[in-house]
């Protein structure tokens, strides 16, 4: 195939895990749902090694988009504060490392992305922001519920969402406190828990929710996956038409 109409390579970092369940040691993980999510919308999944000794930006030469998905908390250590009882840490020590390498080398070259849940968190910590350690249950639920988001007009994941309030599944303990240097907020939840954070003219929407959860019956969570597919898609072509990554839409507002 040539470039143009092979299915663009969307890499996924995979989470390094102490079990896995039919291995004897250790073993590297990526939710079938993230994986079947981007199959779904055209792109070919790739599990990127976090122990690899590739850097990052030689990663990223030989894929067309990424998708760095939720898992673990992020150490707290990296934004000023100290871990608590609450804290869920990654299995393998590096894991934060790798993974803010990654972003950082996706924004340097301007690969389309999608980053949920600790993706998003660690965009914020990042660019210098910090994070709520752990969010007390309040009138919306935030871990093992669903509830709406609503996107802010004139950005990156408005167009391709909608501003119409969108149904979410939700899945986390930590939140976005003090937002990073160079990044907007571009959703929030109705209780002002910050929902997604974009950079602006990058590639890149950022999103506190887990699109893969309901990716398969919610046209708006398969939107996400339908845009990085297609900004991937769009870099692959020829000539001058991977500029305009950041206009396409996915779902008419």
């Amino acid at each position: 195939m040539t470039g143009a109409t092979r299915r663009p390579l969307i890499g996924v970092p995979a989470m390094w895990s102490a079990k896995v369940q039919g291995m004897r040691f250790a073993g590297a993980a990526v939710a079938v749902a993230v994986l079947a999510s981007i199959d779904r919308a055209g792109g070919e999944p790739v599990a990127l090694f976090p122990g690899s000794s590739e850097s990052a930006a030689d990663q990223l030469a030989r894929l067309d988009g990424v998708v760095i998905p939720g898992g673990a908390d992020i150490d707290p250590r990296r934004y000023g504060s100290e871990p608590d009882e609450h804290y869920w840490p990654a299995d393998h020590p590096g894991q934060d490392d790798y993974e803010a390498a990654l972003l950082q080398a996706c924004l340097d070259s301007g690969i389309p992305t999608l980053a949920i849940c600790r993706g998003m968190q660690l965009l914020n910590v990042v660019h210098g922001g910090t994070l709520l350690g752990h969010l007390e249950p309040g009138a919306i639920q935030h871990r093992g519920a669903e509830h709406p988001v609503a996107c802010v007009p004139g950005t990156l994941l408005a167009s391709v969402l909608g501003t119409d309030p969108v149904r979410t599944s939700s899945y986390h303990h930590q939140a976005v406190d003090r937002v990073g240097e160079g990044l907007r907020v571009a959703a929030t939840s109705p209780d002002g828990v910050i929902e997604a954070l974009e950079v602006p003219d990058a590639a890149l929407l950022a999103v506190q929710w887990h699109p893969e959860d309901l990716a398969a019956e919610s046209p708006s969570d398969h939107a996400l996956f339908s845009w990085v597919v297609e900004a991937a898609r769009t870099r692959l072509a020829p000539g001058p038409a991977h500029l305009q990554t950041n206009n396409l839409e996915v779902l008419s507002s």
